[in-house]
């Protein structure tokens, strides 16, 4: 763009005979150059102002259109950490592609095979509660994945939160969970399955 605008400005002050010779199709070309990358300007601001809305939802790479939070890439729940070991071992643990299960049409990753066995057993003990999401800002009507190594364990339930200090929140504060159990049917309605 700036060289465009040096080049524009040097043709206004060239001599009449250069700008109508061969000067004159450049300018024409620099013109229409320069309308077509005010149109392209505009759609590239369009577009980046509608990725805004959604910047908070898309962070971490996680998939958040879901009502089960996945990863973009593997497509393996909770980020591949397997459910099982936040009951067992207290502590997110990666899971392995080698120990596999599909449930409800999502990957979900163990650490063993005993830990895939519990689960395929009662699925639903495991399952992290609204999908993965944090249950605060569920609570606050916004669907913001929990990160993996964020959780809690609340009567028997996993719990993944955004941040610390919402998860900090959500323990000192049982209205959070009443809340967000309110909500979550409105809001997983407006979630992809």
């Amino acid at each position: 763009m700036i060289i465009l605008s040096v080049s524009c400005r040097s043709l206004e002050r060239a001599e009449p005979h250069l700008r109508t010779t061969r000067i004159l199709p450049r300018l024409l070309l620099i013109q229409g150059f320069r309308s077509v990358c005010g149109v392209l300007k505009a759609v590239a601001i369009a577009f980046t102002m509608a990725g805004l809305s959604n910047l908070p939802l898309a962070a971490e790479g996680l998939r958040v259109q879901e009502k089960l939070v996945t990863d973009p890439w593997s497509g393996a729940a909770i980020g591949g950490f397997d459910p099982v070991a936040y009951f067992v071992d207290q502590r997110p643990v990666p899971g392995s592609p080698e120990h596999l299960a599909i449930h409800a049409g999502v990957a979900w990753h163990f650490n063993s095979e005993s830990n895939l066995a519990a689960f395929l057993e009662s699925p639903e003990t495991y399952q992290p509660v609204f999908g993965g999401h944090d249950p605060v800002m569920v609570a606050n009507g916004v669907p913001v994945p929990g990160h993996p190594r964020l959780f809690a364990i609340v009567e028997g339930r996993l719990y993944l939160f955004r941040l610390a200090e919402n998860r900090e929140r959500f323990l000192a504060n049982a209205g959070f969970r009443r809340e967000a159990e309110r909500l979550w049917p409105e809001i997983q309605g407006l979630l992809s399955p």
